[in-house]
């Protein structure tokens, strides 16, 4: 069973080597906790392994993404470029119309839907890793039947492909039905959180479940530094 480096030491070695293939990741963050940073270790890695990656971004251009991901990495020049983007914010500014303030109504009104050409980039991809940063975009904007197709077609693809499909949520956006659903669709749930401690603010990651793997009872203290995630010191759960 091939391995998918997650991009950070630390985290593959309670991982026995990474996230195996064939596997849906839904990354489930609270605001500030750093998804998008991992997502950028995660990206940067398949690059540096020769792989095909796909970044579907929904809050962030193309180029902002790129921006962001050249702050933490120090690449050599192209490398970043190397990765595939769907790039749906550029698509909606150049689609903004009157009727933009009813989001919805503006969906049906776009001769471009996101969520079915997102489904479509998927189903025929052979991309190694697939990320979408976030599934945020598609809980607030259609309804309940269209984000679990969209999770299950995610799903296929990545056991199809032997492929890794990194999935990012913020916790608290979806309903606690459609969240447990889209827990229970997913093959592992890493969850990022953030406690205060004093006058710190703490961030710990979590790993709550992992198919094929032996999931690790750690929790990993991480900050957030201008190389990317900084893994601490393991923490054991009495």
């Amino acid at each position: 069973m091939k391995k998918y480096s997650t991009g950070i030491t630390p985290l593959d070695a309670q991982l026995g080597g990474g996230f195996p293939s064939g596997s849906l990741i839904l990354l489930l963050e609270e605001p500030g906790a750093g998804a998008d940073v991992f997502s950028f270790h995660f990206a940067v890695a398949g690059i540096n392994n020769n792989e095909k990656v796909l970044y579907i971004t929904t809050n962030d251009t193309k180029d902002q993404i790129l921006q962001n991901i050249k702050l933490y990495f120090a690449l050599e020049n192209g490398v970043a470029d190397r990765i595939e983007f769907v790039d749906l914010v550029s698509s909606r500014l150049l689609q903004q119309t009157d009727s933009k303030s009813d989001v919805k109504a503006f969906l049906k009104q776009m001769k471009h839907d996101p969520l079915k050409h997102v489904k479509t980039t998927i189903a025929g991809s052979d991309h190694e890793r697939i990320i979408l940063n976030s599934l945020a975009y598609f809980v607030l904007n259609y309804n309940t039947d269209d984000v679990v197709e969209l999770i299950n077609e995610m799903s296929l693809t990545a056991k199809k492909n032997d492929s890794v499909i990194l999935l990012l949520m913020t916790k608290g956006i979806a309903d606690n039905k459609l969240e447990n659903t889209i827990k229970f669709m997913a093959d592992g749930i890493i969850e990022m959180t953030i406690n205060e401690s004093g006058n710190e603010i703490q961030r710990v990651l979590k790993i709550l479940k992992l198919k094929r793997v032996l999931v690790p009872k750690s929790i990993l203290r991480y900050d957030l530094t201008d190389r990317g995630i900084r893994m601490e010191s393991v923490m054991r759960v009495l």
